[in-house]
């Protein structure tokens, strides 16, 4: 049997990208016109980001195999039963056991600040066990200054202090973009990266302080054999508990030709409010 040469299936897929190209951007508009939406997700582009993820994911399926699996591992592992759950940037939920959630927590609450078309279908049809809240987890998308107080909104902290778990999944990295994006029009490198830093250490805080969270999050990026660059800003976090490589995105899918496949480090971490310090269970 003839093996397809490897070059010749590169061209080929590119060829069949640029010739969907405009069929998948017709789909994607469709999608952000049907999807429940606020103004202020649809205007920040806040919607449209979150269908081209579903894009992305789709397209590199077979190389963020593993490091879905592993994050649904990992979270299987760490979270016993309780009656309510929250999931930090639920997103498209392809990094979470949802399963496993089901069966473990009477109550299951996805807090994002837009939620997928999907996703609110299947909180509709759920019987009332999983929730939908719309909220800016940063607490700073508000902010048109980096130095000002961030802080989350008061329904939101209530509503975080009462789940028994919390779980942060692929969001501490990406929590600051959009406002980073904001305040980088009007704002020096060193505020704007001072402000981020701040976003993303209340967000640690806010895990150190539940009952039980778990958090997950890449921490370093590379291309092809480059050395690792660090995504986090100045936070502290505690040794993680277990780490692994994701394949996040392949030449033909960066466009990057001179660089090679992206590469992000991920490290999972367990808080527990009842111990005396954090908590960090054992690599099973």
């Amino acid at each position: 049997m003839t093996v397809p040469d490897a070059k010749k299936l590169r061209r080929t897929y590119s060829r069949l990208r640029i010739v969907l190209k405009p069929l998948l951007m017709i789909l994607e508009l469709l999608e952000w016109c049907l999807t429940p939406a606020s103004l202020r997700a649809r205007t920040n582009g806040l919607l449209a980001e979150q269908i081209s993820i579903r894009h992305r994911a789709n397209r590199c399926r077979s190389s963020w195999q593993s490091h879905l699996q592993s994050c649904k591992s990992f979270l299987a592992r760490q979270l016993s039963s309780g009656n309510h759950v929250a999931v930090l940037g639920s997103g498209h939920l392809r990094d979470i056991d949802l399963r496993h959630l089901k069966n473990n927590f009477s109550r299951i609450t996805l807090i994002d600040v837009v939620h997928p078309l999907e996703v609110q279908i299947l909180a509709l049809f759920s019987g009332g066990r999983i929730g939908l809240c719309s909220s800016d987890l940063s607490g700073a998308l508000h902010l048109r200054d980096p130095s000002l107080p961030i802080a989350l909104e008061k329904k939101l902290r209530r509503l975080l202090e009462s789940a028994d778990a919390l779980v942060s999944s692929c969001l501490l990295t990406q929590l600051a973009l959009p406002a980073s994006h904001l305040w980088g029009k009007r704002f020096n490198s060193a505020l704007v990266e001072a402000g981020v830093a701040r976003i993303q250490q209340n967000h640690i805080e806010l895990l150190e302080s539940a009952s039980t969270a778990v958090l997950i999050t890449d921490t370093a990026q590379r291309y092809g054999h480059h050395e690792w660059s660090p995504l986090l800003g100045e936070v502290g976090l505690p040794t993680p508990a277990e780490r692994w490589i994701w394949d996040i995105a392949t030449v033909e899918e960066h466009g990057l030709k001179d660089l090679g496949a992206e590469q992000r480090s991920v490290e999972a971490f367990v808080f527990s409010r009842h111990a005396q310090k954090t908590k960090i269970f054992a690599h099973s």
